[in-house]
């Protein structure tokens, strides 16, 4: 067993919405986890968000946490019983553990940290930039992969950000026309170079939306305003057999990414009813799916760097970058940390 280190520079949330750079203590290396020296955590500007504020619902993240729960970098050092990667491998992880000193709220945001092994995945061949967003890439693959349709069927996202980028670009490698919808121009500008086609959801009208026929709608919004801006563009069970469409799968609603604070109502059920239309509900992250998601970021169909903010791991720019996103005034499309 290769030697640990004994301290790591994190992002540390000591109360809600009070972050900063700080040194944490790092336990013992264990004999199935792997030691990873960090060069860039991706930000989650949802989910980092409700963490550090103390809202977070899937767990009991205690204060003082580090939040964060992707990131690349470099193995320094592995367990006895690890077999799935090697020292000096380029690596993807997601949580991190065994700080003395404070909660794992995943804990990605680090320049130095230990993972279990099964949380460790091979990232050789991309852009430590790009594989940082494995688990919000991950989350619009997930969204993207539930629609059933053929190639050339057109899809709506809604939401301009890291996950409405993911989702689109994954439906897009699927095949299929993508149309997302956001709020500001600049977002939808930057996803726009990226090949996907976009539209500013406060001017789009509803003819435009229905005109354009999706078969399926991939929601990262989430709330009742959202449904009413695309619902009706959505083809019905009663006209796919009043007009002879044969196909399967028509009229699909997919809520992808975490919703906080007990929300409970992201559609009319009477309008699901009326228009038979699928729901599905995605989030979080399994091993298969990132796995197939750094694929499509090592093939270059998942460049979100290129649309992302860089920030260096320093005193100036956590406190800018955090202060933003627990105000929830965060400009970025997506953002990531260098920890060089």
């Amino acid at each position: 067993m290769e030697e640990f280190l004994p301290s790591s520079k994190a992002v540390v949330t000591t109360s809600a919405n009070e972050c900063a750079l700080t040194d944490v203590s790092v336990g013992e290396l264990g004999e199935n986890q792997v030691a990873i020296r960090t060069i860039n955590s991706g930000v989650s500007t949802g989910t980092d968000k409700w963490v550090i504020s103390g809202r977070f619902e899937w767990g009991n993240f205690a204060f003082p946490l580090v939040p964060g729960y992707q990131r690349s970098g470099i193995v320094e050092a592995i367990g006895s019983k690890v077999k799935n990667v090697s020292i000096g491998q380029q690596v993807f992880a997601t949580a991190s553990i065994n700080y003395l000193d404070a909660t794992a709220g995943w804990g990605a945001h680090t320049s130095y940290g230990i993972s279990e092994d099964f949380e460790v995945f091979d990232a050789t061949g991309i852009p430590p930039a790009r594989a940082s967003f494995g688990v919000v890439a991950q989350v619009g693959f997930n969204a993207a992969s539930r629609i059933v349709g053929n190639a050339g069927d057109r899809i709506l996202v809604i939401g301009d950000g890291v996950i409405g980028a993911s989702g689109a670009l994954c439906a897009k490698a699927r095949g299929f026309e993508p149309l997302l919808l956001g709020r500001h121009d600049s977002r939808l500008e930057k996803i726009k170079s990226l090949g996907i086609k976009t539209a500013n959801s406060k001017i789009v009208s509803r003819k435009e939306l229905s005109d354009f026929a999706p078969i399926a709608v991939i929601d990262t919004v989430q709330s009742p305003d959202a449904f009413e801006l695309y619902y009706r563009a959505l083809p019905a069970t009663w006209a796919a057999e009043t007009f002879g469409n044969e196909r399967t799968g028509i009229g699909q609603i997919i809520f992808s990414g975490h919703t906080p604070d007990g929300a409970n109502t992201w559609a009319d059920m009477a309008h699901l009813q009326k228009q038979e239309l699928t729901v599905h509900f995605v989030s979080g992250w399994v091993s298969s799916r990132i796995v197939q998601t750094l694929e499509l970021m090592r093939t270059g169909a998942l460049s979100l760097e290129k649309i992302a903010t860089e920030y260096s791991a320093d005193d100036v720019s956590i406190e800018k970058l955090f202060g933003n996103i627990a105000a929830g005034k965060n400009p970025d499309i997506a953002a990531y940390l260098t920890w060089a």
